[in-house]
Order: structure tokens, then sequence, then C-alpha cells
């Protein structure tokens, strides 16, 4: 009999590595997402799909009804915590006991160093306190953050960032995929949580060195200040918290806050995480070279 899967974010960039394995796997996967209009490519794949707003209670209740499993995503917004105890409600409410997988942040504590990490501690300990088996992925930084620089990299030459000297164990999104995904269908890991890295830890130079020698595009790394980090995020749409964020976060990584690694992608999946240089040469090298 094949597992009832709930997936909430399901348009962002974890679910939408995590769907298609769920799928290959035989599972019915049911996704929730905001935007009906994004509905059609999750419906060709054979996705049950329910729109509708994190708040709207009623229509997570229907999406989990009968669930085996839930991956709860929310994007990072001040509602995060209100958002979240919607969807834990309704996996409560699902009737029965699903698995309950929930992807969070790095450093997610009451003393983090952003309010993005501050939020998702709060939804953490809801989540330990539910009665429900959970598992709790707290990924570091995404590799695939260095899509941010792909135009400045092929017009300048020049990757900007603001962790200045910094290292970083940052990971691959693929790596938080297999993670959710192992978990999704084989359960274990019950009332853990994980903090999903990368094999090595390195700074921003040794990064532009990478992409450069994998991808045959040169590139500097050039450090900005707090202020232009928050600008850009501004220039992209994401409003004032997200600069607030985005500086908080870089800051802290610039002070070495991300400078340490683990093994827990093996601990779940079995095998080692990716590198940076798998991702420059399997993900990011195409894009630069169009």
């Amino acid at each position: 009999m094949s597992k009832k899967i709930l997936v909430t974010g399901a348009t962002g960039n974890i679910a939408s590595m995590v769907i298609p394995q769920l799928l290959s796997a035989g599972a019915e996967v049911r996704a929730f997402i905001h935007d009906p209009e994004k509905a059609g490519p999750l419906e060709a794949q054979g996705v049950r799909v329910h729109s509708g707003d994190f708040t709207d209670q009623d229509a997570l209740n229907a999406a989990a009804a009968g669930v085996d499993a839930v991956l709860a995503i929310t994007p990072p917004n001040p509602d995060a915590v209100a958002q979240g105890e919607h969807i834990l409600k309704a996996a409560q409410n699902s009737g029965g006991s699903p698995q309950y997988v929930r992807i969070s942040a790095i450093g997610a504590a009451a003393d983090a160093p952003t309010d993005n990490g501050r939020l998702h501690h709060i939804s953490d300990e809801a989540v330990m306190d539910s009665g429900l088996p959970y598992t709790i992925l707290r990924p570091h930084f995404f590799m695939q953050n260095l899509f941010m620089g792909v135009e400045s990299i092929l017009s300048q030459g020049n990757l900007y960032m603001g962790m200045g000297d910094g290292k970083l164990g940052l990971v691959d999104v693929r790596d938080i995929a297999d993670c959710a995904v192992s978990l999704l269908l084989n359960g274990g890991h019950e009332n853990k949580v994980y903090t999903l890295t990368g094999p090595e830890s390195i700074d921003f130079h040794k990064i532009a060195e990478v992409i450069s020698e994998t991808t045959g595009v040169k590139t500097t790394y050039v450090p900005v200040p707090l202020e232009a980090v928050g600008d850009a995020i501004r220039q992209l749409g994401w409003g004032e918290w997200g600069a607030q964020i985005m500086m908080d976060y870089s800051k802290a990584y610039a002070a070495g806050w991300g400078d340490f690694t683990n093994d827990h992608v093996k601990d779940i999946t079995g095998r080692n995480s990716r590198s940076i240089n798998d991702f420059c040469s399997e993900v990011l090298g195409p894009a630069l070279k169009g």
C-alpha cells in the first residue's frame, strides 16, 4: 500500500526536488500551494493539489486528512510561526499520527542571530511538544543561493556577498531533499533534530576559485558591506524584514557562526553530502555556460 504524503510549500526549491522522488517511489503525493495558477505542473505529474492560504485551517485539514506523513515547509516570513501552527494542527487533525518532517533553519534557537532563526525555534518547539513522531531538519546556507550571483559573475566576473572572510559548511539543496525523501519513505530518526551541512567549511574566496576551476568562468569574490546586502535584497522585492534577515545572517557568517560541518546527511541517507565542486560542476556550471 503506497504512502500518502502531504508536502506544503510544494512549489519551492526543496519540495520541487522531493516530489518527483516520492512519486517515483510510488507514494501518493498531495501538495499544498498558495497560488492555484501553479497547480498545472504538479497535477501533470500526478500530484493531488490543494490550494489555499496557510491560515486556512479547513483547507489544510482537507489536505492532511488520512495522510501517513507530512513534509512541512514554510517560506521565510514574519508570519511563519502562525503558519507552522496551522500545518501542525492539520497533521494532528488528520485522523492518525503521521510522521512529521519539518524544514527548519540553521541554528534555530531563542538566541539565534536572526529573527528567522528565532521564529523557527518557536515552531520547532511546538512540533516537539505535539505528540507526533517528528524529525526536524535544519539546513545550513544553501549552495543554490549562489545563483543570486550568476548575473554579476557573467557580466563582471565578480561574486558579491556580505560574509567577509567567514567560512561556511554550506549544503546542496539536493542533499536536503534526499534527506527528506528518505525520512518520508523509510521512517526512522523519530524525535531527532539534524543540522544538514556539506562536507567542507569554506569561505567565498575558495568558492570563487572552485567556480573558476569547474566552470571555466573566471570568478573573483568581492566582499560587500552589510548595507549593500540589505539594498540588494530590497531590490529583489523581499521587503525590509527580508533585508534585515540577510544582513543579520551575513554578519553572523562573517564572524564564523557557520564554520562547522557534520555527517548528518550521511546519517540519514547513508552517503556523503555533495561538495561545492559537485555543485558547481553539476548545477551552477550549466547555468553559467547557458
